[in-house]
């Protein structure tokens, strides 16, 4: 695009619009004297954007943990593009990820899955390929699933990053389920909340800015063992840990409790689905 025009963000509304936080953590992030990830593509969606990300600027501890969390994902997409070159990878929730363009082995196949608006946002930054597809589909309208070409034998990560706390217990449980039915065997990665976090909204220091509302959390991994058969936690992260990595990143107040403020962050988590 080589108009000076800035594209209008004022479609992006709830939910839609907490995408908005994480790609700006991802461009202050990539401009810091002291990065340790960078995204330029981010640098430049925000630049192009008509949208206030001032309101999120004193969000350290949101800044930190998305740079965290975006960290563990792409480690663990590597790892698995590396076990398993052609595999298909199906983002959930995309957002405005840049993750495909920063990993693409030239075998894999993705798929970027969001709401309508998400998408039709999207695409004024993104083209699509011959292995990189767009849905334009709420994750919860699993219409979806049928748009996933794969074949039985072919392994298959799913990823919802910062998408789970949004969605209530019984949406995630559905979710689920209907993953393990209709692509199992697969891998699915994704992060919560621990529940005392899902009740206090209002006070994160980023989403507290927008109409979306934390709606559930899980306090351990093994709950969704419970959940139904067939499903099995392979791994689970305490990433927020991190933080302790990073004590110039702190507040004064925060380098000293940095280890307590663990338990109340967010929990990844990777779940291995199997055949019934």
């Amino acid at each position: 695009m080589t108009s000076t025009q800035k594209e209008s963000a004022d479609p992006l509304t709830g939910v839609a619009e907490t995408l908005m936080i994480t790609l700006y953590a991802r461009y202050v992030e990539t401009q810091r004297s002291d990065s340790f990830f960078q995204d330029p593509e981010a640098v430049e969606i925000v630049e192009r954007t008509n949208y206030d990300f001032d309101k999120y600027a004193k969000g350290w501890a949101s800044q930190l943990g998305v740079v965290v969390r975006v960290q563990e994902y792409d480690h663990i997409t590597q790892q698995f593009l590396k076990a398993h070159p052609n595999a298909v990878v199906v983002n959930l929730g995309c957002g405005l990820c840049t993750r495909f363009t920063r990993l693409d082995n030239g075998g894999v196949r993705w798929y970027d899955v969001d709401f309508p608006e998400v998408i039709e946002f999207r695409q004024r930054f993104f083209q699509e390929n011959d292995r990189y597809r767009f849905i334009p589909a709420s994750i919860l309208d699993f219409s979806w699933i049928d748009q996933i070409q794969h074949s039985v034998d072919q392994p298959l990560l799913i990823l919802m990053e910062g998408v789970s706390p949004y969605l209530s217990e019984a949406e995630n449980r559905s979710l689920i389920l209907q993953i393990r039915d209709r692509l199992a065997p697969a891998e699915f990665v994704f992060d919560v909340l621990n529940r005392k976090s899902a009740n206090h909204t209002a006070r994160h220091d980023t989403v507290s800015k927008t109409d979306a509302e934390f709606k559930s959390g899980i306090d351990s991994g093994r709950e969704v063992e419970t959940w139904a058969d067939g499903i099995t936690l392979k791994d689970e992260v305490y990433y927020l840990a991190q933080f302790a990595n990073y004590p110039k990143r702190l507040p004064l107040w925060a380098r000293t409790l940095s280890f307590i403020m663990v338990p109340l962050g967010s929990i990844s988590k990777l779940q291995k689905h199997q055949q019934s």
